[in-house]
């Protein structure tokens, strides 16, 4: 009685398994919608210039720009000027010497300054635009989940139309760009270390 119980469980344990086995490899899985794509574009050159943060990263990188290059003429203008000055003293060529050393320094003192400045700004910039990057594929996955579409593709790559045509009806760069500029409406440069 106990080796026919024992046939028994095992043969119903094999069906069991053997029908899970079947259901996994012969029933068909679901697919999205039956295998129906839903399809989504955006112009991320038109994002690029016509969404708020966008335009504001462009905004902040032009004024860092006029000011470092409104102090260093300034600058470079006073070190001119006491070149000038130095030509211009009657004053004996070993003081001149050590003056022209002391205005050498400066200028290379201020190219440095240019360069580290430089350095600083780009690391910002890199930052900022990195972040900002982040922040727009997150809201372009954010409206693909919301509409249900499980392919979203850009209609420009480096700049170039890389679709030819597609239903108007299918472009979300609209809603892109509103969510864009409503997530990040101030964005302001980083203060980095070092």
């Amino acid at each position: 009685m106990n080796n026919q119980l024992t046939k028994i469980l095992f043969i119903i344990g094999f069906l069991v398994i053997a029908g899970l086995v079947v259901t996994y490899f012969f029933v068909k899985k679901p697919s999205v919608e039956a295998g129906i794509s839903r399809v989504a574009i955006i112009d991320s050159v038109r994002i690029k210039t016509q969404s708020l943060p966008f335009i504001k990263v462009r905004q902040l990188l032009e004024e860092q720009h006029a000011t470092a290059q409104k102090e260093i003429l300034e600058q470079e203008s006073v070190i001119r000027e006491q070149y000038e000055e130095l030509k211009k003293n009657s004053v004996p060529n070993s003081e001149k010497q050590k003056t022209k050393q002391v205005l050498d320094k400066k200028v290379a003192e201020l190219q440095q300054s240019v360069q580290k400045r430089q350095e600083k700004l780009t690391k910002q910039f890199s930052f900022l635009t990195e972040n900002l990057e982040t922040k727009l594929n997150e809201i372009i996955k954010e409206i693909a989940r919301e509409f249900g579409f499980n392919l979203v593709l850009n209609t420009t790559i480096q700049e170039t139309h890389a679709i030819l045509y597609a239903e108007p009806s299918l472009d979300v760069t609209d809603e892109v760009i509103k969510r864009l500029d409503h997530k990040l409406p101030n964005l302001t440069l980083p203060t980095l270390e070092g």
